[in-house]
Order: structure tokens, then sequence, then C-alpha cells
């Protein structure tokens, strides 16, 4: 979600400078695209927009050489706006939101649908479609196990969990949890939002952040029942209008980051495992000091070597509405967890709503919404540093990016 419902419309093109070879082999990757479909409204006095996508695209991405193969619609769905892939990488979950939804009051239910992944050319069958058990849900993970399917939903203020059968299709509900309150900012602070939900990395916790009400929430997770409860203290306090947004643990599994959505800020918090605490260290700022205007921080992640954190900012200066957009590269200090500022780069695109590294720590997709396009970047694993490829997909308001080994 975001404080701004703003999507253009696209055709699905590729610009690439090396062509594909259809040899496939190890070490390769399918690169899955969430999207929005369909009539999305928009807000700050602009037109109505529309999109041409159909749901889920693939591409086939190597990173020995950095070949891109031109994206195909993997699985004609609705507002496919998040996934998640399964543990054992068969299987594709897809948050489906209602476009409808994207409008002021956030109350249309919300589903979520399992789908089996084609080892050979990535394409999506249906397994079932389920209730998430809210509204405008934004947010899904799977835990450790891959037996349960954990959800955010942004509209009713809620979270909820999901089974996930053997098959990989989704069952039944196995627990609901329903947040209260309000935050400082009375515009989109009115309630409760919670924004996601990831399990801990020895899978006994869940992490859920609340955007509404400016909380970290820790719950204990039973992986054996796939029940929530909450935890003592049951959550963390954080700087009021921040909104938090995403959350993510280090490799390590020693200190977790909280990213704002409204104020831009990382939270860096000391995690304890033996007692599920988190404690706050530093709030890292990743706006310039003297940046004035609304903000849209998205998303966050940890490289695969532990050495560096990445996030998104999404920038609006008043009426100059593509203002500038940045991904923040950031060291993580290996004692302390506390970040330091290695630069700010433009993602190539509007609106770097979502972005991921590939697994092997040498590549970053920027999914940038109202550009309609993935830029990819070069890794440097030893700086952190960002070098744009020149490689740059046109998708449908691509809004979020999930890598699956090709199993051959």
């Amino acid at each position: 979600m975001t404080r701004y419902r703003l999507i253009f419309f696209l055709s699905a093109v590729l610009l690439i400078p090396a062509a594909w070879s259809q040899t496939a082999g190890n070490g390769e990757y399918f690169v899955y695209f969430g999207t929005y479909t369909g009539f999305v409204y928009m807000n700050e006095g602009l037109p109505a927009g529309v999109s041409h996508s159909k749901g889920i695209y693939v591409s086939r991405f190597r990173p020995v050489t950095g070949e891109l193969s031109r994206p195909e619609l993997a699985a004609e769905i609705a507002n496919p706006s998040f996934l998640a892939i399964h543990p054992n990488q068969r299987f594709l979950y897809a948050v489906i939101e209602d476009p409808m939804s994207l409008g002021p009051e956030f109350d249309h239910e919300s589903f979520v649908s399992a789908f089996a992944i084609d080892p050979v050319n990535g394409k999506l069958r249906l397994l079932n479609t389920r209730p998430t058990g809210g509204t405008s849900t934004c947010y899904i993970s799977i835990d450790k196990t891959g037996h349960y399917a954990l959800l955010a939903n942004f509209g009713s203020s809620s979270v909820s969990v999901l089974r996930i059968n053997d098959d990989g299709s989704l069952g039944e509900q196995t627990s609901f949890m329903k947040h209260i309150g309000h935050g400082k900012d009375p515009s989109f602070q009115d309630r409760a939002h919670p924004h996601s939900i990831d399990v801990s990395p020895d899978n006994r916790y869940a992490i859920v952040s609340d955007l509404g009400v400016d909380k970290v929430f820790i719950y204990q997770f039973d992986a054996s029942t796939g029940k929530l409860s909450p935890h003592d203290p049951p959550s963390v306090e954080m700087e009021a209008g921040g909104g938090p947004r995403h959350f993510v643990f280090d490799s390590a599994g020693r200190f977790g980051y909280s990213l704002k959505e409204m104020s831009g800020i990382v939270t860096v918090l000391a995690w304890n495992p033996a007692e599920g605490a988190l404690t706050p260290v530093e709030d890292a700022k990743t706006l310039a000091s003297d940046f004035v205007g609304a903000n849209d921080s998205a998303e966050i992640a940890i490289h695969p070597n532990g050495k560096f954190l990445y996030e998104s900012n999404r920038r609006f200066r008043g009426a100059n509405l593509f203002g500038p957009d940045t991904i923040g590269v950031f060291a993580i200090d290996p004692e302390t967890g506390k970040l330091s500022e290695i630069e700010q780069v433009p993602p190539g695109g509007t609106m770097p709503r979502n972005f991921a590294i590939d697994p092997t720590g040498a590549y970053l997709f920027s999914g940038n919404e109202l550009s309609n396009t993935v830029t990819v970047f070069r890794v440097n694993s030893d700086s952190g540093r960002l070098t744009p490829t020149g490689t740059v997909l046109k998708i449908d308001v691509p809004v979020c990016i999930k890598f699956v080994p090709m199993q051959r």
C-alpha cells in the first residue's frame, strides 16, 4: 500500500543488450513479476489510468552472463500485487487485491491464490483460491516449514494465517489477530494498518509492521498448529508518524531492520531469539537532511553476504509528482548492526515500489511502478554499490519481484 494510489499503463516489451540463448543450464532462475491489472484509480487530482497487464509474468535469468529473456504471461489473474515462494521452490502464492480497494476506504475483501510452478517453462498452474480473512491484503510470506501462509490485511487492521496442504494448495484459516488504535497522521493513520508479516529465523515468532499505529508487533508462532498468540511485551513503539512498512532480519539473526514508509527512517533493533525481544539500537535516516516534501519508502532487503542493506524511497515534492526516487545502499556494522550510508542511486524509473536482489547477490532488479519498467543493476559484492547494466524490462505496473531456481 501507499498513500498515493497511482498507476499508469504500459506494454510488455523488452530492451536488453544481449540475446537469450535457448540452452538452459544450472544456476538459472525464473523471475516472477506481480502487477496491477485493469482500471486503477488515482488521486492528487489526476485522471484514472489503465494497466494492460494480465497478471503474473515470468522471465528467465542467467546471472553468470546477465542474460534475461522477454517476459511472458505465467498466469492470468487480477491484481497479483504481492507474491511469495514456497521453501521447496515448487509453489507460488499471490495476493489478489481488488482494484477498488485502492480507494480511501480499503474495505474490499481480498483473496490469495496458490500456483504450481512448471519446472521447464515457469508457467503457473492454478491450484486454488481462498479468502485471506481480511480486506486490502497487501503482503504474504511463508513460514520456514512451508505449512503456513501469513498475511497482512491493511484494510481490516488484521493479520491472518492459512494452512498450506501437502499438494501446495491453500487450506483453512488457522489464526486471526485484530489490531486496534491509530497513529499521529489522521489522513492515513486513522486506524491500524498491518503492512507486513514475517517469521523469525527460528520460525518461533512472527513480526508484524503496522503502519497505522507506529508499532512493530511480536507474535508467538506455533508451527505445529499455525496459531499466533501475543508476546509479552506485544509490540515495540516506533517514532510517531513514521509508519512501519516492511521488516527484515539480518543474515546472522542478530538484528532486525524496520523501514518506515512515511519518515524513511530505518530502525535497527537487536534481536534476542531466546526471549523474542526487539530492542531499538539506532534510527538511520535514508533521506537527505535538507529534503522537503512527502516521502513513501517502500522496500528493504539485505545482500546475501550480509554486509549491505538496501531500501527504496518513493519521493513526492508537492505538485512535482515525479520527484527524485532512489535506492539507498548502506553498510552494516557486523558488531553493532548499525548502518552507514554508501550511496543513493536513481532507480532508472519512477516510484521503485519493490526491488529484489537475485540469490547470487550479483544483481538487483528495481520494479518502477509508475514508469512501467524493471531496471537491472550490477551489485559490487565488495562495496555494495550499484551500477546500471542497461537492461530494462517494460512490464505493466510491476509491484513485486521474486526469484525461483530453474529445476533441470
